[in-house]
């Protein structure tokens, strides 16, 4: 599939969504740099009392989280970022129709349209 009318190549909208897709990846490239640090500090502390460890405990479960959010939505980023290159950028990538502009504007690394997601989610459920 190409690029509907809406995102047509060299367009104002693609390079404002390419912008926006390389300050969240290098924001996510901050965040799990951050992450790591803590991850390697809370690794080389020494044991605690009880009420520490407990407490380091849902400090670490608190940062792996975040970690891994975080390694998720960068994933999806970069893929954004290919998808724009290649011309499929607004592409439902499960139904081959249009995004839509003011999903993307929430969620511009969105890989698929309202639609598709909400059957996705749907099907995770049941």
């Amino acid at each position: 599939m190409s690029m509907t009318s809406e995102f047509a190549p060299g367009s104002n909208v693609l390079l404002l969504f390419k912008c926006e897709l390389q300050e969240e990846r290098n924001k996510l490239a901050r965040a799990i740099g951050a992450t790591h640090n803590e991850i390697r500090t809370l690794a080389d502390s020494g044991p605690g009392d009880l009420a520490d460890e407990c407490s380091g405990s849902s400090s670490k479960e608190t940062v792996f989280a975040s970690h891994s959010r975080n390694r998720t939505q960068l994933r999806e980023v970069e893929l954004a970022l290919k998808r724009l290159a290649a011309g499929d950028f607004g592409i439902c990538t499960a139904c081959g129709g249009d995004i839509g502009l003011k999903r993307l504007q929430a969620l511009p690394w969105a890989s698929t349209c309202i639609e598709c997601q909400e059957q996705s989610e749907q099907g995770r459920v049941q």
